[in-house]
């Protein structure tokens, strides 16, 4: 539970003032009895004799807190009132984040009852992100246990369903899969959310996990409950097994584009062959008649470029003109122009990388689902060179994605959060000669711009400030771990307006609670296209050897010596040896070394 006044939060002191409050919030607005409030602080028998005076205590602390420094910040409508027979917490329900999420959440069934499935989306996506975690998890710890908790628990599973249902029905069965393979797991009675993941399986052409889901369902019920699935899931498991249309969705949004499609109506040709695999870059501003063209001439596993693509390529990629004239160029890859000195080898031998880096992150952005790619080699292997030249590419992709930063440092005793504070710097235009203040304001209004709640603003903005303003009280902002969490929330943010690429590198160095959120942005961040590079020597996997275990989305590159590299080094010392001595230049015995 947190309070906070503008941008920074009002301290609630111990835990019995703040769950009075937290029980109070629970039910703001109404009257909450004495005797109430007593039975949410204490079980029966372990009630002191002094309990009412520990409440009235904790009342005027809470008091205290609203009116004292940040008093100036709070709204005249939050009050702590006396009214017979107890306490009211009076406030206006939009400056709390649980009324506000019931507000979102009652729009959004609204919406989704009358059929407006993209509205409804959008309402129940922005009132679960609200969330921060379990309900008031703080007071949960330290022993509380009330059953409106439990309530209000089950009331978000509700709302995630409802936003399942949702993006079900326009067709994004592909964004909500890993969501959906989350909760069962971590609900596995749950029916509804059991069929919509089943469904969700069925539409991404993967029948039998559906019914290895059904399977499962009703293992659960029939062993924990001696229950059988209800008819609804029994139904949909026989529609799955009968492959029923009704269970397909018409216009569903996929994240292929059929391949029959791309050289369909050509107007400049009565026939043409099935389209092929192939890659084809031609120039857009020429219209779609050309690349047409090119495609419908290009060979199995060619690539053809156009006459602009190949001009912006020369040097780099070798090209011969194609058979047909209307074809283009054909596409030899690496250009023998290229392969002059170690740097070009080093960039060739690196193009597999690219490329697959390249494609994840189309898969990142096609499907708006985050991944974690980690680059492992040993010093010297082209970790960092990889992180560069992707940067540099990266920009020029399809949606034009934010590219941002950060390295490590080494030396032990520098921040820990230094990476995470030049990303963050970057993101918001911030430059190291920035005064405090002005780094503050433009943090203040880049937060502000993201988050829509403005008490999640708020939160956020406290624990960011640190990683701007190293001169600020470090206690506004929290620990690291609560920091890195802030940071974490901010780029998921950031995300959802526009695909973001974030890369770490030497993250070896990276501190626990950094690792933490790092591993966390591909598997917590939700649907949106976040597309995270961390570069690393081996000791990140001797150190964390469950890194990014396990998760669909996190992929891991190993980046080996040059072969080239290694040859050459070896030629040396072998002729170092002959000669007793490390030749200036090669001479004979290098080059038949070479040679054999």
């Amino acid at each position: 539970m947190e309070a906070v006044a503008g941008d920074r939060p009002i301290g609630l002191g111990g835990t019995k003032q703040r769950a009075t409050l937290g029980f109070l919030l629970l039910q703001a607005n109404h009257v909450v009895a004495t005797s109430q409030l007593l039975g949410a602080l204490w079980a029966a028998d372990d009630a002191p004799t002094t309990a009412r005076k520990i409440l009235h205590n904790a009342v005027s602390g809470i008091r205290g807190a609203l009116s004292g420094e940040y008093g100036a910040h709070v709204p005249q409508s939050a009050a702590l009132l006396t009214r017979p027979p107890g306490y009211v917490m009076q406030v206006d329900p939009e400056l709390v984040d649980l009324h506000l999420f019931e507000k979102l959440a009652g729009v959004g069934r609204e919406k989704l009852a009358q059929g407006s499935l993209e509205e409804a989306a959008r309402l129940l996506r922005e009132a679960l992100a609200l969330w921060r975690g379990p309900v008031l998890a703080d007071l949960v710890e330290a022993g509380v246990g009330w059953p409106e908790l439990m309530a209000v628990q089950h009331a978000r599973l509700d709302v995630l369903e409802d936003y399942f249902e949702a993006q079900l029905g326009c067709g994004r069965h592909h964004r909500v899969l890993t969501e959906l393979e989350a909760m069962v797991k971590a609900e596995p009675l749950r029916e509804r959310s059991c069929g919509q993941l089943m469904l969700a399986l069925y539409r991404c052409g993967r029948q039998a996990d559906a019914l290895s889901v059904y399977r499962r369902m009703r293992d659960g019920l029939v062993e924990n409950l001696g229950l059988e699935p209800g008819r609804g899931l029994q139904r949909l498991q026989q529609a799955i097994l009968a492959q029923d249309p009704v269970l397909s969705l018409g216009g569903a949004a996929s994240p292929y584009a059929p391949f029959d499609e791309v050289a369909r109506g050509n107007p400049a040709r009565q026939v043409i062959r099935p389209a092929r695999s192939a890659l084809v870059c031609a120039d857009g501003s020429r219209g779609e008649d050309e690349c047409r063209k090119v495609l419908a001439e290009a060979g199995a596993g060619e690539v053809r470029a156009g006459a602009e693509v190949r001009r912006a390529t020369d040097g780099t990629f070798g090209c011969v003109p194609a058979a047909e004239a209307a074809a283009g160029w054909r596409v030899d890859f690496p250009s023998t122009e290229s392969r002059g000195d170690s740097g070009a080898r080093q960039q060739s031998e690196l193009g597999c990388e690219l490329r697959a880096l390249e494609g994840l992150f189309g898969i990142t952005r096609h499907r708006s689902m985050p991944h974690l790619v980690t680059v492992v080699g040993e010093p010297g292997t082209g970790k960092s060179r990889l992180l560069r030249e992707f940067g540099g590419q990266a920009t020029e992709l399809p949606g034009s994605p934010l590219v941002l930063s950060g390295r490590f440092p080494a030396v032990p005793h520098e921040d820990p959060l230094t990476a995470p504070a030049q990303i963050l710097s970057a993101y918001c235009g911030l430059r190291p000669d920035d005064a405090a203040a002005t780094a503050w304001a433009r943090l203040a209004e880049t937060v502000r711009s993201l988050f829509g709640s403005a008490q999640s603003a708020g939160w956020t903005l406290a624990r960011l400030v640190p990683l701007v303003d190293p001169t600020s009280d470090s206690r506004c902002g929290g620990t690291p771990g609560e920091v890195m969490v802030a940071w974490r929330e901010f780029f998921q943010a950031a995300a959802r307006r526009r695909p973001v690429v974030l890369g770490f590198d030497d993250v070896h160095h990276a501190d626990d609670s950094v690792l933490d959120a790092v591993e966390e942005l591909a598997q917590c961040a939700g649907p949106v296209p976040l597309f995270i590079i961390a570069a690393a020597d081996p000791e990140l996997l001797l150190r964390r050897r469950s890194w990014a275990g396990g998760s669909s989305q996190a992929t891991t590159l190993t980046l080996g010596r040059s072969t080239r590299d290694t040859t050459d080094r070896l030629v040396a010392s072998l002729s170092s040896a002959v000669r007793g001595e490390r030749p200036a230049t090669p001479g004979p015995v290098e080059h038949q070394l070479s040679d054999a």
